[in-house]
């Protein structure tokens, strides 16, 4: 296992493959991290209950599982068969990479789970990539709870497409999704931004330069995703209208479960790997401008769900400053 530096005593740590002693060195930073994040933002909001350094195999298993429960409670049930299918389309070679840097905090048992890979590979990164995962801690205690998650709205509008054939109910489902895919990469350039505030706080401004000048890059490369998918509404009539004789053509039968759950394996992988470079020079702006209440605002009541205001923030900020007068 590489050498991990603890910045704060200015020390070089080997833990020679010890995963004991790496748990408890992220554990007791983090929990450092925390504290800093409660009096930085004047937010109180638990620690882990626990954090688990599992090898890439075992993370897949956690997260197929997750995403079965998220599934059944809204409405969706796949049986063995389909899940094995769902699990080996993640576990291919193409997607591998994609879950090699994956760190995912679990809402439902409040532990945070830690590729060994990253540890390996990259530990350089760790604490920034953890403190990202209590930046998403900290907002699911601070906004408020949603009466309706994106995922329950888009499943009833699918459902009610297919048994209806509604092309009008199709339109309404591709809305849905790609509004969720642009607050939830808001959202993540949210998170991103509050990590990357509270590390500054704590002395880790060479490592924030370094990874803030890596999101801004890695932006410029990847914005015109967000155009992609924006585009994907059919924004001109003449595109609309192309759409819906398609889709009056084909028939609504024609969205089959499987491709569409490939397709959202696929979506969802794209965005999540690249939502931090996407999301975050956005996110900063409204940080810098208007705090953690502006960013709870943001969230809640006018998410930026136009490809515009992630190229341009000055755009998205004159639209917060008229909702700061309103409320």
């Amino acid at each position: 296992m590489k050498k991990l530096i603890a910045k704060e005593k200015n020390q070089v740590v080997n833990f020679q493959g010890n995963i004991e002693s790496t748990k408890e060195w992220i554990n007791q930073t983090l929990q450092k991290t925390h504290k800093e994040m409660v009096e930085l933002f004047n937010i109180d909001f638990t620690y882990f209950r626990d954090i688990k350094i599992i090898k890439q195999p075992e993370l897949l298993k956690h997260l197929v599982e997750r995403m079965r429960k998220d599934l059944r409670e809204n409405g969706i049930v796949y049986n063995g068969i389909q899940w094995k299918q769902i699990f080996k389309n993640l576990s291919k070679n193409q997607v591998t990479d994609f879950f090699q840097n994956f760190t995912f905090y679990n809402p439902k048992d409040e532990v945070l789970y830690i590729n060994e890979e990253i540890i390996m590979n990259y530990p350089e990164k760790i604490i920034s990539i953890c403190t990202h995962e209590l930046s998403e801690k900290l907002l699911s205690t601070y906004l408020s709870p949603r009466q309706e998650a994106p995922i329950h709205e888009l499943v009833k509008t699918y459902i009610e497409a297919k048994k209806t054939n509604n092309t009008t109910k199709l339109h309404e489902l591709l809305d849905i999704y790609i509004n969720t895919v642009f607050r939830s990469v808001f959202k993540e350039g949210c998170c991103e931004a509050i990590a990357i505030q509270t590390l500054r706080s704590i002395g880790y401004e060479l490592e924030t330069a370094s990874l803030e000048k890596e999101l801004l890059l890695g932006n410029l490369k990847c914005i015109k995703i967000l155009f992609t998918i924006g585009n994907k509404r059919g924004g001109k009539r003449a595109k609309k209208a192309e759409m819906r004789l398609r889709y009056e053509r084909q028939g609504a039968q024609a969205v089959n479960e499987e491709s569409l759950v490939k397709e959202v394996l696929r979506s969802s992988q794209i965005i999540k790997g690249l939502s931090y470079y996407l999301g975050y020079p956005l996110a900063k702006a409204v940080l810098e401008k208007y705090g953690i209440k502006g960013v709870k605002l943001a969230l809640e009541k006018s998410p930026p769900l136009e490809a515009q205001y992630f190229a341009d923030p000055q755009k998205y900020l004159a639209l917060l400053e008229k909702l700061q007068t309103v409320n």
